[in-house]
């Protein structure tokens, strides 16, 4: 059974209370789940560490001699996948929030409760369950190279791209006996790979196979077949395909391979996609016009990624629109840029002001400007990492169709995709603010809890601030913004209210009701108490009799 299970967690915490705690809690939640292990001390972490290779580790941040982030720095150097949930206290909120965006996942406060711990965990499985499909995926990808076409049809593909085969006969004659033959009289697109540095032939190999695997898996209704070959270092691939949105969707498919690239091989490669296809004897002369726009546009970036002009010839200027949007590609970017700072800091308010200025060039262009569908793209980019981030897919299925933002085809004019941009601006924007106010009111309610138990204890915005887990001034703001009166104000409510009970239902004495009630000065009790009633404690009393 313990082979079984997919993953495997560290839980680390110098409190053995809630180390152990931790451990048990995640047995019962997730014992299927995960192998579990746990130990109190940052070196003996690290130890473990190097032998089990754990797929999750949830650690408290201050610990003696190490703190988290340093261990976690350790770790990475061993696994650097690793995925780190840190444990956080009062003292360290601020110190976690900014350590958080360089070294872990998520963060969670030790104040929380059991919930939010096993949601955080809910959500690191999803994470894990991902990049499980992604390695699947790539695995699956590698395992078929071979199985892939003998040597002669990556000839025969040569040769096609060579021009050494000019009529039909000689078309019949090297495509005779594949399993697979290029089409005879289908269209034909390409699309080319490179990258600035040498790699082995089997990694080659591997890029050719997994580009064609996450095509077929994401358009394979859309295309017919992928035939690919090593040219000249090129890699290419040629899809039989007679859908003309095709160029366009590869533009969102290269930008996601390339990452996946990165990740997984640490290359950076580039590509360039072909306007539109052509039958087998033009793709010579288009593989020529194609490399050479490709081979100027990565002048200056191997990352770049870019739709050939398919009217014009690459030594031709861009005209009408084309000319404007290019000139305004660097305030655009700038923007861009912008847009997702905003987005990551929560700020909707600038986002949305900022996100105008960029769809107004959006809903002026024309409807098949590429680069329009570019900036469409970059937008949505940004808009769906937050999504994801943030888990609000649900949510937002509720309130907006999300499939609209993968398919800017479905708009009939750019200001049709601005306005559905817009709306989904306005949609993540609802979903957190209730989000937000779910989490305040929640924290408001603790809070009162919390007071109603201690009534007879130091009730100072200290004490109660790190109970709760929450700075005093933060946790005062949000409480009166919860309950339109302060946490002083309420207390005194309170114990006021207690104090009344006591007096005129028990036999306790004055000083004995002032101490249950939180107040070691009964001269300052019985002035708060004639202040709050306009009487005394023995008035109180003696009305009852």
């Amino acid at each position: 059974m313990e082979n079984q299970k997919k993953y495997s967690l560290l839980i680390v915490d110098d409190e053995p209370m809630i180390a152990d705690g931790l451990s048990d809690l995640f047995e019962a939640e997730f014992g299927e789940t995960f192998r579990i292990y746990h130990c109190y001390h940052p070196q003996k972490a690290l130890e473990i560490f190097r032998f089990r290779l754990p797929d999750v580790v949830v650690s408290d941040v201050r610990m003696p001699k190490m703190t988290g982030i340093e261990m976690a720095e350790e770790m990475r150097k061993i696994k650097p996948d690793i995925h780190v949930l840190f444990l956080s206290g009062y003292d360290e909120f601020d110190y976690v929030y900014s350590a958080i965006k360089q070294d872990a996942d998520d963060y969670i406060l030790k104040t929380e409760g059991d919930e939010f711990i096993v949601k955080a965990m809910r959500k690191m499985i999803d994470l894990l369950e991902s990049e499980h499909l992604f390695d699947e995926e790539y695995r699956n990808a590698q395992s078929r190279i071979s199985h892939m076409a003998p040597v002669f049809k990556q000839r025969a593909l040569i040769h096609i791209l060579d021009g050494d085969i000019i009529t039909e006969e000689e078309f019949d004659n090297v495509m005779e006996g594949l399993e697979r033959p290029l089409s005879k009289k289908g269209n034909i697109l390409l699309l080319l790979g490179a990258l600035r540095f040498q790699i082995t032939q089997e990694k080659q190999e591997q890029i050719l196979e997994t580009v064609d695997q996450v095509l077929q898996k994401t358009y394979g209704d859309k295309i017919y077949y992928i035939h690919k070959v090593m040219y000249h270092k090129t890699f290419v691939w040629m899809l039989e395909t007679e859908e003309v949105q095709i160029p366009e969707l590869l533009l969102v498919a290269a930008q996601d391979i390339q990452k996946m690239i990165q990740l997984k091989l640490n290359l950076i490669m580039a590509f360039g996609i072909a306007a539109e296809g052509s039958g087998w004897r033009e793709i010579p002369q288009k593989y020529n016009d194609l490399w050479e726009e490709m081979r100027r546009q990565s002048l200056n970036r191997e990352d770049s990624i870019f739709l050939q002009n398919g009217k014009e010839s690459i030594t031709d200027s861009f005209n009408g629109e084309e000319t404007d949007f290019s000139s305004m590609f660097l305030p655009l970017a700038e923007k861009l840029g912008l847009l997702e700072n905003f987005l990551s800091e929560e700020d909707f308010a600038a986002f949305e002001s900022c996100l105008k200025e960029v769809l107004e060039v959006l809903s002026a262009s024309k409807r098949h400007s590429m680069y329009a569908l570019e900036l469409y793209y970059a937008v949505g980019n940004i808009m769906i990492s937050y999504i994801n981030k943030k888990n609000i897919r649900p949510q937002l299925a509720t309130h907006i169709q999300l499939m609209e933002l993968f398919d800017p085809g479905s708009f009939v004019t750019w200001k049709e995709g601005a306005d559905y941009l817009l709306a989904l601006t306005q949609a993540i924007r609802e979903i957190c603010r209730i989000s937000n106010e779910n989490v305040m009111t929640g924290i408001a309610e603790k809070t009162k809890s919390y007071i109603l138990s201690h009534l007879a204890e130091d009730l100072s915005l200290t004490v109660i601030g790190k109970a709760m887990g929450f700075n005093s001034v933060y946790l005062s703001r949000i409480f009166k913004r919860q309950t339109g009166i302060s946490i002083r104000e309420y207390i005194e409510a309170c114990r006021m209210d207690l104090a009344k009970k006591l007096i005129v239902n028990s036999r306790m004495k004055i000083y004995e009701v002032a101490e249950k009630c939180g107040y070691q000065n009964p001269a300052y009790f019985i002035k708060i108490f004639r202040a709050h009633f306009g009487i005394t404690p023995q008035e109180c009393r003696d009305g009852r009799k």
